[in-house]
């Protein structure tokens, strides 16, 4: 049950990097955020080729970055794979290694510092939490109340934050980079779903395994908190952001059918 959790909570911090995602690409255009997010740009964006080419896809064209503040920077790289159903699979699955495997260096070179302020959260199951598994109310609303503390925990951490550490800001801002870009942005979404099955199938061997790589999985747990833990704090931040200039708008646009008419003007319609 504890590694039905782990993909479960796999599966979110996909999910949500897509969605944080697709949320700043309708606030700016692409090809800015694709600057702003240089190295995961790179990372995810190589993978992919590499996983076309490997299994014998032809690239049309490929383009980590555009120049052009018009054109869409993210997915610029055009492929035809050998393969329709394997092809675009291995290519999205080899990005997603890639950017963990970026962000699990990234917390090995950069991110002590950091880790060791923001402690360990249960936010991800746990085999200590009571109840295990969510087959309850009670067990839901812990699940819930744990993902508060962590928004919280994730605030404060980065308050006490030493940022004058030259590995501070690098590592935060690496890890929001690749947490975002862990799954290949706008690709087809089966073949991601087909990778981020494949992975989690790989959880469940490795988990089974014996307790060496069993403990290597519990080695990545606090890691894998710390990137929902990201997430989940730039997913809030962008809905407040949305919220406001949303109501920004329709205050707006209400105040100005309230405002009275010029004499001789024409009555919108």
């Amino acid at each position: 049950m504890v590694y039905v959790e782990f993909i479960l909570w796999m599966v979110l911090i996909v999910f949500c990097g897509i969605g944080v995602y697709r949320l700043w690409a309708r606030m700016v255009k692409p090809a800015w955020l694709a600057w702003a997010l240089l190295p995961a740009t790179i990372v995810s964006e190589m993978a992919y080729i590499f996983g076309c080419l490997i299994t014998g896809g032809e690239i049309r064209h490929a383009r980590l970055l555009s120049l052009s503040q018009d054109g869409d920077a993210a997915g610029a790289t055009e492929a035809a794979p050998r393969w329709k159903v394997l092809g675009p699979v291995v290519a999205a699955l080899l990005a997603i290694l890639a950017c963990a495997g970026a962000i699990g260096l990234a917390d090995w070179l950069l991110g002590e510092p950091v880790m060791k302020e923001f402690g360990f959260v249960r936010a991800l199951a746990d085999p200590t939490d009571q109840p295990a598994a969510l087959t309850s109310w009670d067990a839901f609303w812990l699940r819930m109340e744990n993902q508060l503390k962590l928004l919280r925990r994730m605030c404060e951490t980065f308050v006490r934050l030493d940022w004058l550490d030259w590995r501070v800001p690098l590592f935060v801002y690496l890890a929001a980079c690749l947490s975002v870009r862990l799954a290949p942005v706008r690709r087809d979404i089966r073949a991601t779903l087909a990778a981020v099955g494949i992975v989690a199938v790989a959880i469940v061997l490795i988990g089974t395994a014996g307790p060496g790589p069993r403990e290597a999985l519990e080695f990545l747990r606090p890691v894998l908190t710390y990137v929902w833990g990201v997430l989940l704090l730039l997913l809030a931040v962008t809905l407040a952001i949305w919220g406001v200039v949303g109501l920004g708008r329709a205050l707006g646009g209400r105040s100005a059918q309230l405002a009275p008419a010029r004499p001789g003007a024409r009555p919108r319609r």
